[in-house]
């Protein structure tokens, strides 16, 4: 058997090389590497896209509304007065939907 100079991605194996607290043998830079990966990804939230609310108010929505942006058009049209049929005609979504959007409003 060969002794290893790499890792599989590449990095100075004799150099980097590590024993994890389960035993293997690892690199240390793919160990960092791989651990920045997993902890630096945190939920952030997207705000809603005012032109595509206004669209959708306006009664051009886009191809795909976010849920959020789907319930603000139908909170500004219910403020304005619209009914839920017109509201879902104008957003782009079923009847129900905005039925459900409304209800969740009132609590």
């Amino acid at each position: 058997m060969s002794e290893r100079t790499a890792c599989i991605h590449g990095h100075p194996y004799p150099e980097n090389e590590f024993t994890d607290a389960y035993g293997w043998s690892r690199c240390r830079q793919c160990a960092r590497e791989s651990w920045r990966r997993t902890h630096r990804s945190r939920y952030v939230p997207v705000l809603p896209d005012d032109v595509a609310i206004e669209r959708a108010v306006s009664g051009d929505p886009p191809a795909r509304l976010t849920p959020r942006e789907r319930a603000a058009a139908v909170e500004r049209l219910m403020r304005r007065g619209y009914s839920a049929r017109q509201t879902a005609e104008r957003v782009g979504c079923s009847l129900r939907t905005v039925y459900r959007i409304r209800s969740r409003s009132e609590r």
